[in-house]
């Protein structure tokens, strides 16, 4: 009886209707809030305050709806006022007022935001509508020091730093700077500060490594870098050689704890393996001469792998790096049978990785890539890519993958997203740059492209495929004299200097091209006058059958650049030819008509 009399007296002061009220314009002032401070860009501190200063003030709400009653007279004690001659219908008035205009605040934002919701839905296809979406918190593991007095072991600091790069990136709530970007730094004597401005991050870990015979110990640092630089933690381990792979499981561990509170798991947990000692320092060796990317790194790192896995067959990264080495070597090879046997190596390592531990991401990856270059099998690219970046969300390859599907299905909206995001992750990688700005040229925005060209080449003055791109773009609009001059500082980067003076003195374009076909078709062919590059070169001469001739040619030797190329500016004359809809029709690619 004493509680329903407590009840009564709660509804008679117009406690419930008073929280009632309350927790309405709360949701409102935290919503707006949201969309106000995340539009400036405010730190995130601010929201929780906001949201802190929110919920500490209700318990006091409800004590002053208790106490104070709103009356014609003004504010009043409860207990003050006659409750024979007031039922306190002027505050139950307003209360209802309040709510009715809360709840009406509610109503017009909800419908606001949901049609907002649909309308860039509805839209998300338009050309320019490439916005990326990234998880908030980023980090970046810089390349670990070798403090051994012997410098040989660089391999094993520079294998421990990509293994604690792997393991942080299969976490889907972090995003994680590729190794390309992240090597880069390497003996670079640079502020902390401008690193994690460079590559807008939020931490940045840091470590060294000092092995001796038997043993390693891995000293890490985590440092946040907004809103002031701030050491988080440090750390030191030890381990012998057998236990690396459960120490770098434990380091990058903490690591994810500490930069987020919550770390969204894979729906398929992480395969933990135990290898022996000596077969993991092989393929630590191995993985770091196949990223020097030269042909004899590249062949010994195929030794190193294969004696790693005559040690210990059953670990799966060795078998999916040496498939990775297999797809690379192809790059030195103009010859078909041995392309051939290259990738027949390639598939049977990657099959045997992915048999051995199906979460291993950067495994799919490399089939989707098989599935692609070799195959021509886009649907297979599609569908491993996306498995692989499931697995592993911050893998750049596997957004520059699906962006390669997008490409030959023509989506280029989609496209360019997929290529944005790889460099999200992977800013500093001069090649990945050079593809988004591919990638505006096919989708026919040719001021992005050059924009996209001349950012990469300001960061990276000697690349090569950015001044070639340039070019062709330049080219096609007109620019003829800056597209002579672009592919001019190509030949002289590439060592070719007779191509460069022919480029100098010719006179004008067409004469400079007809010198240079001379020299190319004078030689087999090779990167630097493949297929493709030839029938592009025919046809800034208008000389549609032999640029048809060579496009053949690039399909007979299975030039894995050849369906993309097909959907450059540059043949879009010949689409109506019957040859180069027949080229269309064996790589399977939908053309943008």
């Amino acid at each position: 009886m004493r509680f329903k009399k407590y009840i009564e007296e709660l509804k008679r002061r117009n406690v419930f209707k008073a929280a009632i009220a309350y927790l309405i314009m709360a949701w409102v002032v935290i919503q707006v809030s949201s969309i106000v401070l995340n539009g400036f860009g405010a730190p995130t501190y601010i929201f929780k305050i906001i949201v802190f200063v929110i919920c500490i003030a209700f318990p006091f709400w409800l004590v002053f709806a208790w106490v104070y009653e709103i009356t014609p007279e003004g504010l009043k004690k409860t207990p003050d006022i006659d409750q024979q001659v007031h039922e306190l219908p002027q505050t139950k008035n307003r209360l209802n007022k309040v709510i009715i205009v809360s709840l009406s605040i509610v109503v017009i934002f909800l419908l606001i935001n949901q049609s907002w919701s649909f309308f860039t839905k509805k839209n998300g296809n338009k050309k320019n509508d490439v916005a990326i979406e990234m998880t908030e918190k980023s980090i970046v593991v810089l390349p670990f020091l070798n403090l051994s007095n012997n410098k040989s072991q660089d391999y094993l600091a520079e294998g421990i730093t990509d293994a604690i790069n792997v393991e942080l990136s299969k976490r889907d709530s972090v995003r994680v700077i590729s190794r390309t970007s992240a090597m880069s730094y390497k003996d670079e004597n640079k502020l902390l500060s401008d690193i994690a401005k460079e590559l807008d991050v939020d931490y940045l870990l840091e470590g060294s490594i000092l092995s001796d015979a038997d043993s390693v110990r891995i000293m890490v640092q985590l440092i946040k870098s907004f809103p002031r630089e701030k050491h988080i933690w440090s750390r030191s381990y030890k381990e012998k050689f057998e236990n690396i792979l459960q120490l770098v499981d434990r380091v990058s561990t903490e690591i994810a704890d500490e930069i987020t509170a919550v770390v969204q798991p894979n729906q398929l947990k992480a395969h933990k393996y135990r290898v022996d000692a000596k077969a993991y320092e092989l393929y630590l060796r191995g993985r770091y001469l196949m990223n020097l990317e030269t042909y004899k790194s590249v062949n010994s790192a195929i030794e190193y792998l294969n004696k790693s896995i005559k040690l210990d067959a059953g670990y799966a990264p060795a078998y999916a790096t040496l498939s990775e080495s297999y797809i690379s070597l192809n790059k030195f090879y103009s010859k078909h049978d041995e392309k051939e046997r290259n990738t027949k190596n390639a598939r049977a390592a990657i099959d045997k990785a992915v048999l051995l531990d199906n979460t291993l991401g950067a495994a799919y990856i490399i089939k989707g890539k098989i599935a692609g270059k070799c195959d021509w099998n886009w649907e297979e690219m599609r569908k491993m890519a996306e498995i692989g970046l499931k697995l592993d969300p911050n893998n750049a390859n596997g957004h520059m993958l699906l962006s390669n599907y997008y490409l030959v299905t023509n989506q280029f909206n989609k496209a360019i997203k997929e290529a944005l995001l790889a460099e999200k992750l992977d800013p500093l990688n001069p090649m990945i740059g050079s593809l988004v700005a591919d990638r505006y040229y096919l989708a026919h925005d040719y001021e992005k492209a050059i924009s996209q060209y001349k950012k990469v080449l300001e960061l990276f003055p000697n690349y090569g495929f950015a001044w070639e791109g340039l070019g062709y773009v330049q080219y096609f609009l007109g620019q003829k004299e800056e597209a002579i001059n672009s592919w001019k500082m190509l030949q002289e980067i590439m060592g070719n200097e007779s191509a460069a003076i022919n480029f100098t003195y010719a006179g004008n374009a067409e004469q400079s091209f007809r010198l240079w076909l001379s020299k190319a078709k004078s030689k087999p062919l090779s990167y630097t006058s493949n297929p493709t590059v030839l029938a592009q070169v025919h046809m800034f001469l208008n000389e549609k059958n032999e640029a048809l001739d060579y496009l053949e040619m690039a399909y007979e030797i299975h030039d894995d650049e050849l369906p993309i190329m097909l959907q450059r500016p540059n043949f879009h004359e010949l689409q109506k030819e019957p040859r180069f809809k027949d080229l269309v029709r064996k790589t399977g690619i939908i053309l943008n008509k």
